[in-house]
């Protein structure tokens, strides 16, 4: 039964679950869709969330641990806060994650510089491909900027020890050093 209430308040609002196996992390925003009550109830909880300090704020329930977890854990713990504090009976939340939170930009001495998406587990090296590869006019040296602090490192040292590749998350800055 519960299955049917997912798929209809699908339907009924248009969204697409989240992709389950990604974590929330800071910055990321998404919108929840709550089925199994009347829309009249439901539709204050029908915002754009964006996580922030591991955080998001909840109508009525307040602020919930987000980062880190999925969103599927997510839509859990908010469905039971609905539950435990006697908000709805039933209810079935579902997270539309917004596609333009999960993207890397990069830059520099590559073929196609820009945004592109963000994949679970990217690493530099992997970012680098996503824009085509670098450029003729790259250099060894790749600078990974994160929260405005970065890091330089060795596209040939990385391709010696590919355990080095680090991993690059949403709304980092790949920048490929060379002419461009």
């Amino acid at each position: 039964m519960r299955t049917l209430l997912c798929l209809f308040s699908l339907l009924i609002v248009g969204f697409l679950p989240a992709n389950a196996d990604q974590v929330l992390r800071e910055g990321d925003v998404f919108r929840i869709a709550i089925g199994g009550a009347p829309r009249q109830y439901t539709s204050d909880f029908e915002l754009e969330y964006k996580v922030s300090d591991g955080m998001v704020t909840i109508p009525i329930i307040g602020r919930m641990r987000a980062a880190g977890l999925t969103p599927n854990a997510l839509a859990g713990a908010i469905e039971k806060r609905l539950k435990d504090d006697k908000i709805f009976t039933n209810p079935s939340v579902i997270l539309n994650q917004q596609e333009t939170a999960r993207q890397v930009v990069v830059g520099g001495a590559v073929r196609q510089p820009g945004r592109h998406p963000w994949a679970n587990d990217m690493t530099l090296t992997q970012a680098i491909a996503s824009a085509s590869g670098p450029s003729e006019w790259a250099e060894d040296k790749v600078k990974l900027i994160r929260a405005g602090r970065a890091e330089v490192y060795s596209r040939k040292a990385i391709k010696k020890q590919p355990e080095t590749d680090p991993k690059v998350l949403p709304g980092d800055f790949v920048e490929v050093q060379g002419e461009f």
